[in-house]
């Protein structure tokens, strides 16, 4: 199924991009480079098309992109060991992460069928929520996500204005609040969801979509010496209306180095584009040779003390906010997509994971020969 998936979405995403590129090389020299490259990497080389690469504008580096799924088969042998539901629910990763004194989201309630509980499982009532919420003052409100989802669905943002409950501008009652989290948005799929604190971005970020919280995607990699590293990061924009950043929602990805945290790409759309590339300026009115993501440093600090809270986890991939006074993590995902990532850093065969790939790959020195 997943590889019917995968070929899937190959034809429906990334061969019509590929029919209309004015830049494609010769077509003797495509069907070339993909033998050397599934003789090479011993797979079906469906990154050839993924990342482009037969435009023009690459040569050799071509053999710098490894197929993402034999990336996501080293990542999950990397992460056998660690305990997946733990790190899914996001009441257990809070957790571990304030245990290890790390910056992360504060969770409020939890949302049931049934009713609205505290962190410690007491029912309470729409009432007594209402007027506890009231009382915290919440600068931007409260998101309402699935305890143990993902991608963005079944995200809601509210507040509560004059002691009552408001979701884009409609009031709602007990009953109207569980329908709706519970009915739309794909939230049938879940059981529980968190109530947490909406985190205040830093200006810098806000001034790029103010409806979301866009986050850093950075992976990180943990040696057999427990030393922690980076493959690649980007920054995660959503689009104005949305409260999320994810891609599925048309958000954008802008590629960012890992020593400053400056762009190292223009915004891209993936899951709605694949990958076409856009202007900063004209998009955010930023000039991307100067625009670096605030508290940088803290930040790659923060993701590497995150990586050592949640071990025997050791390929992960985070998104982490900044807020007015520093980097803060929303959440770690053991089963992240490799792809876009590769494709910003401009492939992993010389990144952590892409070497721990090679390490075990029958192939290497012929695919190291060709870097």
């Amino acid at each position: 199924m997943i590889e019917f998936d995968r070929y899937k979405r190959i034809l429906n995403e990334d061969f019509p991009v590929y029919l209309k590129a004015r830049d494609r090389k010769p077509v003797i020299r495509q069907a070339m480079e993909i033998y050397r490259l599934m003789r090479m990497y011993r797979y079906l080389p469906y990154q050839y098309l993924k990342h482009g690469l037969y435009r023009r504008g690459f040569d050799k580096e071509i053999y710098r992109y490894i197929p993402p799924e034999l990336l996501h088969l080293t990542r999950n042998n990397l992460n056998a060991r660690g305990d997946k539901e733990a790190l899914h629910d996001k009441l257990q990763q809070e957790k571990m992460l304030c245990d290890g004194g790390v910056p992360t989201t504060k969770t409020l309630f939890r949302l049931q069928k049934s009713g609205i509980v505290d962190l410690e499982g007491n029912q309470v009532e729409f009432k007594d929520f209402i007027d506890r919420v009231g009382e915290m003052a919440l600068p931007r409100g409260m998101i309402v996500k699935p305890r143990d989802g993902g991608s963005g669905a079944a995200v809601f943002k509210m507040d509560v204005e004059d002691g009552i409950l408001i979701h884009e501008g409609e009031p709602l009652d007990f009953e109207a609040f569980r329908t709706l989290v519970y009915t739309t948005r794909h939230g049938e799929f879940w059981e529980e969801f968190v109530i947490q604190e909406t985190i205040v971005q830093h200006p810098d970020l806000d001034r790029l979509n103010a409806s979301s919280v866009n986050t850093v995607r950075i992976d990180t990699f943990i040696d057999d010496d427990g030393k922690v590293s980076f493959n690649a990061a980007a920054l995660k924009i959503g689009v104005p209306g949305s409260v999320t950043d994810n891609g599925s929602s048309g958000g954008y990805m802008a590629g960012l180095d890992l020593a400053t945290g400056h762009f190292t790409s223009g915004a891209r759309r993936y899951a709605h584009d694949s990958g076409k590339n856009y202007d900063m300026r004209e998009l955010y009115g930023i000039d991307p040779d100067t625009f670096a993501v605030p508290y940088w440093q803290d930040l790659l600090t923060t993701a590497r003390r995150a990586a050592k809270c949640v071990a025997p986890f050791r390929s992960l991939g985070w998104d982490i906010a900044v807020a007015k006074d520093g980097p803060v993590v929303i959440e770690a995902n053991h089963d992240y997509g490799v792809y876009v990532l590769q494709d910003l850093a401009g492939g992993y065969a010389d990144q952590p994971l892409g070497r721990a790939f090679l390490e075990q790959f029958p192939n290497r020195d012929k695919v190291l020969a060709a870097l």
